[in-house]
C-alpha cells in the first residue's frame, strides 16, 4: 500500500500533465498520457527502429548576421497539485551554436489548472563561419519535474533538430543508398524472369491467368489516385488524418502482399511438405506477425519487407503488353514525380527527399539507415513505384526475349537499369537539390530497349505487339497449339536467299 501511494503522484502526473511547444505561429504536441509524440521521440535520432526524422526547426534568414531562433515550451498541469519544472537543451554534436533556456512564466511553479512557459532558444554563427558540420545540430530537451513537497522525479525527454540556415543543402554522400540499389536491383532483376504465379490457377479465356493487363483504364486509375492523393495531402497542410489513413491504406495492402508472397514460396516446397499443406495458415500468422507490429512502431527493416511485398505482388499481379502501354505508364509516373518534387521544391523548406521520409513515411518506399547521420534525414530511400515499373518493363523485355529467342531485350536492360541508377547516385550526391530517380531510370530503359528492337528491325512489333502471355511457358507444359495464338504471318523460309537471317517485323 505504501509502494502504490508512493508512485501515486507520479501516475497522476502522467495522465494530467501535457506538453507543447511552438514555433512560426505552429504549435506541435510533444507529451501526453506518459508518451513522447512519435516525431520527438529520441530513438528518431538513433537510427534503430525508424526513418523519420524528428521535428525541425531553424533560422530562414539568409542574410550575414548572426542568427537565432525561438521555441516556446509550453507545460499544462490539467491536476490538483503543483510541481516543481526545471528545463535544460544539450547537444551531443560539437557545434558552434549556443543553447539557452529560461522561464518566462511569472511564477517558477507549474499550478494547478494552469500552465509553465519555457524560451528555447538557438543562437548561430554568423553565415560565413557556416560549414557543413556546424550548421545544423541535434538538440535534447531534458525536463524534470517533481511534485512540491516530494522527492520523487518524473523525467521527460523529447529530441528536435536545430538549423542555422534551412536554405542550406549540403553535398552528401552515403554508401546506403548505392546498397539498397543493389539488391533491390538484384530482386527485380529475379522477379521480372519468374513471373509465373504458382499458389494458384486460373484459367479464363483460354489461357492461364499471368496477371492483369495494364491498359489505359489502369494507367488512368494510377495517375488519378496518384494526383488526387497527393493533391489531398498538400490541400490539408500534410494533415496527420491524411497521414495515418496513407499508412492504414498501405500497410492493409502490404499486409496482403506478405500473405501473397508467403503462399508463392510455400508452394517452392515438396508436395508432402507440411508447410506447403498449412500454406494458408502459415501465411496468414506471417503477414500478421509483420503487418501488425510495423502499424504501431513502423521500423524501417518491417517497412522494407513489406514495400518488396508490394513490389513482388504488382510484378507477378500485373503485366505490360507492348511499348506503347509501357512508355504511357512510364512517362506518367515521372510526370507525377517531377510535379510533386517541383511543388515541395518551392513550397517547402526541407528538401524533397527530407519531406517524403518526414510526412510519407510508410511502405511506398524502401528505406536504409544511413551510416552518417546527416541534418533532417536518417535513411536512404527509394521509392516503390521507381523499382515496381522498370521491373514490370523488365518482365516484358523477357517475354519478348522468349518469343523471338533472343536474349538481347533482357540483357539491354538490366544493363540499362543499372547504368541509369549509377547516373542518378552520381547526380544526387553532385547537386544540393533532390532529384527523382524515375526522370533516370524510365527515359534510359526505354531509350535502350527502343534502340535494341530498331537494330533488330522489330520496333514495329515491340511497338504494337501483344506480349502479355508468355508463349514460352504453353511450350514447356505441351499444351496444343489451339490453345495458343495463331501467327499473324507465315513466311516459308525455303524462298529466302541462303545468308544469315534475323527475326524481323519484315
Amino acid at each position: 500500500m505504501q509502494i502504490l501511494l508512493l508512485y501515486l503522484p507520479l501516475f497522476i502526473f502522467c495522465q494530467k500533465v501535457r506538453i507543447y511547444i511552438k514555433a512560426d505561429q505552429s504549435e506541435y504536441l510533444v507529451y501526453k498520457n506518459n508518451q513522447v509524440q512519435f516525431e520527438f521521440q529520441k530513438e528518431n535520432l538513433q537510427q534503430e527502429v525508424t526513418c523519420k526524422p524528428p521535428r525541425s526547426f531553424g533560422v530562414s534568414s539568409t542574410d550575414s548576421a548572426i542568427g537565432y531562433s525561438n521555441q516556446i515550451l509550453r507545460i499544462q498541469n490539467d491536476d490538483i497539485v503543483s510541481f516543481n519544472v526545471q528545463a535544460e537543451q544539450k547537444t551531443e554534436k560539437d557545434t558552434s551554436i549556443t543553447l539557452l533556456t529560461e522561464v518566462i512564466s511569472e511564477d517558477g511553479i507549474l499550478r494547478p489548472k494552469s500552465e509553465i512557459s519555457f524560451l528555447l532558444q538557438q543562437r548561430c554563427p554568423q553565415k560565413v563561419d557556416l560549414t557543413s558540420e556546424n550548421y545544423w545540430t541535434s538538440i535534447i530537451v531534458n525536463l524534470n519535474i517533481t511534485q512540491v513537497s516530494q522527492t520523487n522525479i518524473d523525467k521527460v525527454q523529447f529530441a528536435m533538430i536545430f538549423t542555422c540556415d534551412r536554405s542550406f543543402r549540403d553535398k552528401t554522400f552515403d554508401w546506403s543508398l548505392p546498397i539498397l540499389l543493389i539488391i533491390t536491383t538484384l530482386l527485380i532483376a529475379f522477379l521480372a524472369k519468374h513471373t509465373r504465379i504458382i499458389s494458384f490457377r486460373w484459367r479464363a479465356n483460354g489461357h492461364d491467368f499471368q496477371g492483369f493487363e495494364i491498359g489505359f483504364m489502369i494507367i488512368g486509375i494510377y495517375i488519378l489516385s496518384y494526383a488526387s492523393g497527393a493533391t489531398v495531402y498538400i490541400a490539408t497542410g500534410f494533415s496527420d488524418l491524411i497521414r495515418y489513413s496513407l499508412i492504414v491504406i498501405a500497410c492493409t495492402i502490404g499486409t496482403l502482399a506478405v500473405f501473397f508472397v508467403s503462399t508463392e514460396l510455400a508452394c517452392l516446397l515438396k508436395a508432402n511438405s507440411s508447410i506447403r499443406k498449412y500454406n494458408l495458415i502459415i501465411a496468414s500468422v506471417v503477414s500478421l506477425l509483420i503487418g501488425l507490429p510495423y502499424y504501431f512502431w513502423m521500423p524501417w527493416y518491417l517497412n522494407d519487407i513489406i514495400s518488396l511485398a508490394f513490389i513482388f505482388l504488382i510484378v507477378k499481379f500485373f503485366r505490360l503488353k507492348n511499348l506503347k502501354t509501357a512508355a504511357a505508364l512510364m512517362f506518367s509516373n515521372m510526370i507525377l514525380d517531377s510535379t510533386f518534387a517541383i511543388y515541395i521544391h518551392y513550397t517547402k523548406d526541407e528538401s524533397y527527399n527530407t519531406s517524403v521520409l518526414q510526412y510519407l513515411n510508410c511502405p511506398l518506399e524502401l528505406q536504409l539507415p544511413l551510416m552518417k547521420l546527416q541534418y533532417d534525414k536518417n535513411c536512404a530511400w527509394i521509392s516503390l513505384f521507381s523499382q515496381a515499373i522498370p521491373g514490370l518493363f523488365l518482365s516484358l523485355a523477357y517475354r519478348i526475349d522468349r518469343s523471338k529467342r533472343t536474349f538481347t531485350y533482357g540483357l539491354a536492360g538490366v544493363l540499362s537499369l543499372i547504368i541509369s541508377e549509377g547516373f542518378w547516385v552520381v547526380a544526387t550526391v553532385s547537386v544540393k537539390h533532390s532529384i527523382p530517380q524515375s526522370l533516370f531510370t524510365h527515359p534510359i530503359l526505354l531509350g535502350a530497349l527502343t534502340l535494341n528492337s530498331i537494330r533488330r528491325a522489330e520496333f514495329s512489333s515491340y511497338l504494337f505487339g501483344d506480349y502479355l502471355f508468355d508463349q514460352s511457358y504453353y511450350r514447356l507444359r505441351g499444351i496444343s497449339l489451339e490453345d495458343c495464338r495463331e501467327p499473324q504471318f507465315l513466311l516459308n523460309m525455303e524462298s529466302l536467299p541462303d545468308i544469315k537471317q534475323h527475326p524481323t517485323d519484315l
